[in-house]
């Protein structure tokens, strides 16, 4: 599961990413000056934010790949421990 959010988080900084710019597009469509400036004000605001959380989204993305890594290889461990536990010629054999 931890694997599956990582790859999934990934897929959304891909989509941040790829998200159109919004600023300078509309200006015309508002017909108030005023109201087309606050949508560059906002278009602008969102630019900057949209890239700190794709950074902050890659960043938990890495973490939870990481975390998936380390969570399978306990795993196999744990695994081989308990079949050693259970047989101990083989852990024997395997030395």
């Amino acid at each position: 599961m931890i694997k599956e959010m990582g790859a999934g988080l990934g897929r959304v900084r891909k989509a941040f990413e790829g998200l159109e710019k919004l600023g300078g597009k509309y200006g015309d469509d508002f017909g108030h000056r005023g109201l087309a400036d606050r949508f560059e004000d906002f278009a602008d605001s969102w630019e900057i934010n949209r890239k700190k959380l794709a950074e902050e989204v890659e960043v938990l993305a890495e973490i939870a790949k990481t975390a998936a890594k380390a969570y399978e290889e306990i795993d196999h461990q744990l695994a081989e421990a308990i079949r050693n536990a259970r047989d101990p010629k083989s852990a024997r054999k395997g030395k």
